[in-house]
């Protein structure tokens, strides 16, 4: 496979939110994009729209580590290592908050074609040192038009 290939991909995104004392919540995203492979990197990116804010979203994942950018009405870095706490931030019409994240669980199986696989991501998040809740994100790609 070429290095920096591009490719179009159909992409399932299924968010659980647990906050302590509340039943979980589950978003479901459908979205179209464009993946890429560069070394051992995927680079996924596509549109979001959640209450009529609309963002670029770029996600980049590996065995190890894993980073969300979102771009446009809302900015957001947010940096995931397995075991680890990482700092990001959130930028929201009050200011950038910094934000922290810590990753329980982080599984990627790729498929032999590029353009299918799926991600699997668990973490805590932490805003100003505190907890707002248990997150899995779980992205399902396959091969778009």
């Amino acid at each position: 496979m070429a290095d920096a290939l591009t490719a179009p991909v159909k992409l399932k995104i299924i968010t659980t939110v647990t906050q302590q004392g509340t039943e979980p919540e589950q978003f479901e995203l459908w979205s179209e994009g464009t993946i890429m492979k560069k070394r051992d990197q995927i680079y996924l990116r596509y549109e979001e729209v959640q209450e009529e804010q609309q963002m670029h979203t770029t996600l980049r994942f590996g065995q190890e580590d894993a980073i969300i950018i979102r771009n446009g009405d809302i900015k957001m870095r947010m940096p995931f290592v397995l075991g680890q706490a990482q700092k990001g931030h959130y930028n929201s019409e009050y200011g950038q908050l910094p934000i922290v994240t810590l990753t329980k669980e982080m599984k990627f199986e790729p498929s032999e074609s590029l353009q299918n696989g799926r991600f699997y991501l668990q973490y805590e998040l932490l805003i100003g040192g505190e907890s707002v809740g248990d997150y899995a994100l779980e992205l399902n790609y396959t091969e778009g038009n």
